[in-house]
């Protein structure tokens, strides 16, 4: 009973683990929203845009590190180290962040930038 109760509470904490931040799909933004700026305006909006993708990717990446670290312990050594699994994830502000860089992208385009 011990034992599935450990496998339990490791099926359920796996599924809680940040992911990597290649990991992550781009969630859609529909590049209407960018289609009124002028072509600086969109260079600015991508320059900012990189800069806060920059820093989340780096926060996901420590979380996902962790996670790992943590899982690591909590089935080798400590199982309620699982309970810290998971906190710290970034990835739908990340996805976000994807997605606007990508309807940026599309604007630029469409507008000959």
């Amino acid at each position: 009973m011990k034992a599935l109760s450990l496998i339990a509470a490791a099926a359920l904490t796996l599924s809680a683990c940040a992911p990597a931040p290649g990991d992550i799909a781009a969630a859609y933004v529909s590049p209407t929203a960018f289609a009124g700026r002028t072509c600086a305006s969109l260079a600015n909006d991508a320059t900012a845009l990189n800069a806060r993708l920059a820093a989340a990717t780096g926060q996901q990446q420590a979380a996902a590190d962790s996670d790992a670290m943590m899982m690591g312990i909590g089935m080798l050594i400590l199982w309620p180290a699982l309970l810290a699994v998971g906190h710290n994830d970034q990835s739908p502000a990340i996805s976000q962040m994807m997605g606007e860089a990508e309807a940026i992208r599309a604007a630029a385009v469409s507008r000959g930038c």
